[in-house]
């Protein structure tokens, strides 16, 4: 299994969770074709979730290595590991904000997974979703002005974004279908993200308005997109 694949900001790599060793790492693949362990990590650890800062030097992902799950983030030059939550319940999802100051995550500790806002410090944590009882996946657009994420609604995932502005959310899809991993174009006008409308997982793209939906794979079960830069 390979999953979670994310393009640095020069597109010549992709950080990724990798079993191919056997048990879950997090590891980075060159336009090159080298692979290397983004850093040593320790048996039974599951990293999940990683996401490039703008300036590609760092790489922010879930991690379990404390026995919980939490926000890291990864120095790529020398593995420097900085560790950002200290909380018991489930911290996921990290995605940097364009200007590489904040990081928006998801955290159950509320009592069901919502989207928090912190600094990339760590600090100034602050929760952004109230409306639903599960929230996930948050996706930051390249201006920085909204944050595209999934939210279940009678029983299924449905794409929302967020106006940072306003504090206000639009819903973009609807229907009794999942709609999951929203990702941004880099003219901030466009969104992929994965939808079993067909019956099974397939890549769609649309408007950030939700209009103009086109399916781009066909067959087999296709997710996690993400749009290089």
């Amino acid at each position: 299994l390979n999953l979670n694949p994310s393009w640095s900001p020069d597109g010549k790599e992709i950080a990724f969770l990798s079993y191919r060793s056997g048990r879950p790492e997090l590891v980075i693949l060159s336009s090159s074709g080298e692979l290397r362990k983004a850093y040593p990590q320790q048996k039974g650890e599951l990293n999940l979730g990683p996401d490039w800062s703008p300036d590609g030097k760092k790489v922010a992902f879930a991690g379990s290595r404390d026995g919980n799950s939490e926000i890291f983030v990864l120095r790529v030059a020398d593995g420097q590991l900085t560790r950002l939550t200290t909380n018991p319940a489930l911290d996921t999802s990290p995605s940097w904000s364009p200007t590489a100051r904040e990081i928006a995550f998801v955290s159950d500790r509320s009592g069901s997974p919502q989207i928090y806002i912190m600094d990339a410090e760590g600090t100034n944590v602050r929760r952004l979703t109230y409306e639903g009882s599960w929230n996930d996946l948050p996706a930051w657009s390249p201006k920085g002005d909204k944050i595209a994420y999934c939210s279940r609604l009678e029983g299924h995932f449905d794409l929302f974004v967020r106006d940072l502005a306003t504090q206000k959310s639009s819903r973009l899809t609807q229907g009794p279908s999942n709609n999951e991993d929203p990702r941004w174009a880099p003219d901030g006008h466009h969104l992929v993200f994965a939808s079993d409308r067909s019956g099974n997982y397939d890549i769609y793209e649309m408007i950030s308005d939700g209009s103009g939906v086109r399916r781009i794979t066909q067959g087999g079960r296709s997710f996690n997109p993400d749009w290089s830069r």
